[in-house]
């Protein structure tokens, strides 16, 4: 494995004066000209990057361009010419080594600003008897930039780049710099030193809503902990949504609020009823409010999938509809940024709140708030699990598409279930049933989106048919919406096979004994 590059913090002071006498004393230098680094650190909304260990950062100013620069352990520097801009977007990044690497990590993701560094940097080279570089050293006196009058000074630090085929001599370079010099390796990386200092979280914005629930928690305040988690989300990819800095932020909304939802279909006589019955009424409409543009971005994301089936030539014919996908996406944009602006949506979120941060209180309209979470949950998670299979025994071949989509609405309910309040039971019960849940919602998702497809192109014909182009494009969709019906159609095919595993005698026997009736 190559050796990845190491800061090290230096001693005392941090002057670099004193820090380059320690070095000459010690290593064979030649010093490099001491300049001034301005620069933009980037990563996703939830730190996709950080996780992979990988650093982005372009160069800072409003106008121009600029390289795009990704720093991975033991790889050479990647590099790409870009336009300043507030996001970037893995397809609208140029060709070559940083979209490429990028692409399986980003996905749909947006690289975005996360802080700006500015330090004094001095580059060194450590050479050996004969000249040859045998590890790089830069010195940086590093600052975050909070606006133009505001800066935090951050810790001074070394940096240690290996050379490729010196391994040896790196080594030997950290023990001295490290056990003769003192220079301690830094607790933190740059990145988060810099993000903390600005006040942002160097870990990101989850969408994961990560609860856990000790058994015994009374369900009111269980509901609570779930609800309250569920709101930080949605408010967190508010801004994200309006500024459409990419899809996964509303995505991430929508799924907050069904979630939500969710809880308080299923945890009945937990909550005041007419507090409960106001907020469900307006997580609806949120929910419906959002709906078109998800609908446009799922077509959009999945367009290369659209032309797949066609030759190259039919493939470009289908260039006005996206055309129109697009223009229609930026009108449902609009309508959708009123709606999150609105009074209704802020009062929304501000009922969210209040009935999740709700003193417990006990009373005969709550006769469940005082129990266990794992006897309200467990009873719900049985019930919802013997309607699924109830169901989906009577789904056949004759069976209509509405009875396959509302199973699946059935399913999100069941996981939704297990997933925010699974963790008092358990794990190795909890853990495969969502996973056997999953293999099922991925045939039962992918024939209902193949439907929400078909019925969205088979909508705008004859706005296509007015389109420059769009006759021959409308030549085009037919071998594409037949490629669609396909895969809705494979889709089903596959649906006895995953419910059997689901539905099984052994998991209806875990079902039971785990999630008695109470």
């Amino acid at each position: 494995m190559a050796a990845a590059s190491l800061d090290l913090l230096l001693p005392d002071s941090g002057d670099r004066a004193a820090a380059l006498a320690l070095l000459r004393e010690r290593l064979e230098l030649e010093e490099g000209r001491e300049r001034l680094a301005d620069r933009v650190l980037l990563d996703s909304f939830d730190r996709r990057l950080r996780a992979e260990g990988l650093r982005a950062e372009r160069p800072a100013g409003r106008t121009g361009g600029g390289a795009l620069s990704l720093h991975e352990p033991g790889a050479a520097v990647r590099r790409a010419e870009v336009e300043r801009a507030p996001r970037y977007l893995v397809e609208e990044l140029p060709d070559g080594p940083v979209r490429d690497r990028l692409a399986g990590v980003l996905e749909e993701r947006a690289l975005l600003p996360a802080v700006r560094v500015r330090s004094a940097v001095q580059p060194l080279a450590v050479v050996n008897g004969d000249a040859k570089t045998v590890v790089r050293l830069v010195i940086e006196h590093p600052e975050a930039v909070l606006d133009s009058r505001r800066r935090v000074p951050l810790a001074p630090r070394v940096s240690v780049e290996p050379v490729l085929g010196y391994d040896a001599e790196h080594q030997r370079a950290l023990r001295v710099l490290r056990d003769r010099l003192g220079f301690e390796p830094a607790e933190r990386s740059l990145f988060d030193e810099a993000v903390m200092a600005v006040g942002g979280r160097p870990e990101g914005v989850s969408s994961k809503p990560g609860v856990t629930l000790a058994p015994g928690t009374r369900a009111d305040a269980a509901a609570a902990t779930v609800l309250v988690r569920l709101h930080e989300i949605a408010v967190s990819n508010v801004q994200g949504t309006l500024d459409d800095l990419d899809t996964e932020f509303l995505h991430d909304l929508r799924v907050s609020i069904r979630r939500a939802r969710s809880v308080l279909r299923e945890l009945k006589h937990v909550h005041d009823p007419g507090e409960r019955t106001h907020l469900r009424d307006e997580l609806k409409w949120a929910q419906a409010l959002t709906g078109p543009v998800r609908d446009l971005d799922v077509q959009l994301l999945e367009w290369d999938q659209l032309v797949a089936p066609l030759p190259p030539e039919r493939a470009a014919e289908l260039e006005p509809l996206r055309t129109l996908l697009t223009r229609r996406r930026a009108r449902e944009l609009a309508r959708l940024r009123r709606g999150l602006r609105g009074a209704r949506f802020t009062n929304a979120l501000a009922a969210w709140h209040v009935l999740a941060t709700a003193a417990p209180v006990e009373t005969e309209e709550r006769p469940n708030a005082a129990l266990p979470i794992e006897a309200v949950a467990g009873e719900r998670i049985r019930k919802v699990y013997r309607r699924i299979v109830r169901d989906g025994r009577r789904i056949d071949d004759g069976s209509p598409p509405e009875a396959l989509h509302d199973l699946r609405k059935r399913g999100k309910e069941l996981r939704y279930l297990l997933e925010l309040f699974g963790s008092p039971f358990p794990r190795k019960v909890v853990k495969p049933m969502v996973s056997t849940l999953k293999d099922l919602q991925e045939v039962l998702g992918r024939f209902q989106d193949r439907a929400v497809q078909t019925e969205l192109l088979r909508e705008v014909r004859e706005e296509l048919a007015a389109e420059p182009g769009g006759p021959a494009a409308l030549l085009a969709l037919g071998p594409a919406l037949d490629a669609l019906l396909a895969d809705q159609a494979a889709a089903r095919a596959q649906f006895a096979d995953r419910f059997a595993a689901f539905a099984g005698s052994e998991q209806r026997a875990v079902v039971r004994d785990t999630f008695p009736k109470s």
